[in-house]
């Protein structure tokens, strides 16, 4: 691949004038956030080990962006399609966390008998977006291909057509999740024994909503054609992807599951700490505590007959006489 532009300009790739402060501010805010996300997300490791997808995907949010600062400022090919391509795929793994924080919900109400199964949730709907995820790189790819040829528009169609499909299937199955969330929801107020704190619900759902909006936005834009008025204005980008991908880190860091969700063995961490300092203490208040001799023969004996003497006491009102006693 070349990393010369073929008219060595960069309105002619991005369609427009690329804002350098637009681009370092997205930098610094998602740098900052998937920081923060990566830090909670070792704190309540015990229990929200899938976190660390969202933290993958700020990582990948980061390379874009620096790809794009790149392909602006120096008018590299390479680097613009390393934009592209990280731009489009990163917000797609934020659903993987989510379709496991619902199998994980099930898993903790205990709802596998009632047509849910935790790991059948996970799994299917983490497949799904796998391979939704594979279509949209391989659209990518030849997306990214044909920008080396300016004529080639057969393939920056076909391009264009193989990542809107790949969008168009997980925009459909995003939906479905939504359903199974909110049922698994109806199940708890109706059905369920134990209670999943509130906020994980709206972790979901509000995150589901912005994820959306963002998928829902890409279809669009790829309907539109490439030269359509959605990908020539880089407004619609800002708003309508990197606001709502921005917005939903903020919200799994402001209720990161981890602060909700209980750990495998069904303990929430606090409890599993509480637990433990008080094994702790009490080993530590047992130590030099001096131990009972244990009683000889003799004295269990006298125990008895102190015993049985106050028991004869006790059921006569007048006093005994000695050869009671005897």
């Amino acid at each position: 691949m070349t990393n010369t532009w073929p008219d060595n300009t960069v309105e002619s790739y991005f369609q427009y004038k690329p804002s350098l402060a637009l681009s370092l501010v997205a930098l610094v805010l998602f740098f900052t956030v998937a920081t923060v996300i990566a830090i909670q997300t070792y704190k309540y490791r015990p229990r929200c080990r899938f976190m660390w997808i969202v933290v993958f995907t700020g990582g990948l949010e980061v390379a874009g962006y620096i790809s794009h600062i790149v392909a602006a400022q120096t008018v590299n090919n390479s680097a613009y399609v390393s934009y592209l391509v990280f731009t489009i795929l990163a917000p797609n793994f934020l659903a993987l966390a989510n379709y496991i924080a619902v199998g994980r919900v099930a898993e903790q109400l205990q709802l596998s008998g009632r047509f849910l199964n935790a790991k059948s949730i996970a799994a299917a709907f983490f497949i799904i977006d796998l391979i939704c995820i594979g279509i949209q790189g391989a659209g990518s790819a030849i997306l990214s291909s044909s920008l080396n040829d300016s004529s080639s528009d057969a393939a920056s169609t076909s391009g264009e057509t193989v990542v809107l499909i790949g969008l168009a299937i997980q925009l459909f199955f995003f939906s479905s999740f939504t359903l199974v969330a909110g049922y698994v929801y109806h199940l708890q107020q109706r059905h369920a024994s134990k209670m999943v704190p509130g906020q994980v619900y709206v972790c979901l759902f509000v995150t589901i909503a912005l994820i959306t909006l963002r998928n829902a936005y890409r279809v669009t834009e790829l309907a539109a054609g490439w030269s359509g008025k959605y990908n020539t204005n880089e407004k619609y980008f800002y708003c309508l992807d990197a606001l709502p991908v921005f917005s939903a880190f903020c919200v799994y860091s402001f209720l990161h599951f981890g602060q909700y969700l209980q750990n495998t063995d069904g303990t929430s961490t606090g409890a599993a700490k509480a637990s433990v300092v008080a094994v702790v203490t009490d080993s530590s208040s047992s130590i030099g505590r001096p131990r009972e001799k244990p009683s000889s023969k003799m004295d269990q004996i006298k125990s008895a007959l102190t015993f049985g003497l106050a028991q004869k006491s006790n059921s006569n009102t007048a006093h005994p006489t000695m050869s009671e006693l005897v």
